[in-house]
């Protein structure tokens, strides 16, 4: 089933057009990738291009990306998404916070923002990240959990697990369900001295670094979910190589990795067509 289900985040081939990205991704193995909103945009395809150009490689889009202040209300971009999640089809969209806001303040944007998500068939997975305004993952469950929607839930991505000193004990209480998805990533052993700059540019492939994977993924299987796995790796030195060969590396790792947890990669839908 990993093989067939694993998804490649949008930035562990960030530097690569659609096309290339799309053919590399499908080369490697993989089932889906992931799209910042930018890539739709700046790709200069019309809607029914990129759906041929995702049928002719035999993949989907699990998620869409796009960094902006939700919590003050609707972005003029989101049209963009939804567009996309209603003529080609996602499953999430992935939403850190980088604006500082108390958490409170969160609350009603979130459930507005899944509100909007939902009347295109999407999901919403609120992102922590440590060094962001919701730095760990009870913070966001806090968040998300007061707002109370259905389709909305927490990314778990495993550099702000390790990076946030996240602990299995923190998923008490968090229902399995609530997980959108995971994405499987590493750690240098030692942190860089700017967060920011060694999570956008020094992750490590997945179990290629110092961060305790296997607990990880296992205290997730062990809670109970169920979400879809993608494999992000934002790392200069990948995107020195070409795109197929970083391709094949972040999937390899990636397999290699949920099968060592015994930790399967569920299969998905998308807002456009039925689980494969």
């Amino acid at each position: 089933m990993t093989t067939k289900t694993l998804n490649c985040s949008a930035n562990t081939l960030r530097l690569a057009d659609l096309p290339t990205r799309v053919a590399a991704a499908a080369g490697a193995g993989f089932a889906g990738i992931g799209l910042r909103v930018t890539d739709y945009l700046d790709a200069n395809m019309a809607d029914g291009e990129i759906r041929d150009l995702l049928d002719q490689h035999g993949l989907r889009v699990l998620e869409m990306e796009h960094n902006w202040d939700w919590a003050l209300g609707e972005d003029p971009v989101e049209k963009a998404m939804f567009t996309f999640a209603d003529e080609i089809g996602i499953r999430h969209l992935n939403v850190p916070m980088f604006a500082e806001h108390p958490p409170a303040d969160l609350v009603e944007p979130f459930g507005a923002l899944c509100d909007r998500a939902a009347a295109h068939g999407v999901l919403v997975g609120f992102e922590f990240l440590p060094y962001s305004h919701v730095r760990t993952i009870g913070e966001a469950w806090e968040v998300v959990a007061a707002a109370d929607r259905p389709n909305g839930g927490i990314t778990v991505d495993l550099w702000h697990w390790f990076r946030s000193g996240a602990q299995p004990q923190d998923l008490a209480g968090i229902p399995a369900s609530v997980i959108t998805t995971v994405q499987l990533c590493d750690v240098a052993p030692e942190p860089g001295p700017d967060m920011t700059e060694e999570a956008r540019h020094r992750r490590k492939l997945p179990g290629q670094g110092a961060g305790d994977t296997l607990t990880a993924l296992k205290a997730l299987r062990d809670n109970g979910m169920v979400a879809p796995v993608s494999v992000e790796v934002f790392s200069d030195e990948l995107d020195a190589r070409p795109p197929a060969e970083a391709a094949r590396l972040a999937f390899d790792t990636g397999v290699k990795t949920l099968e060592r947890a015994e930790f399967p990669a569920p299969a998905w839908t998308t807002t456009r067509e039925e689980a494969r």
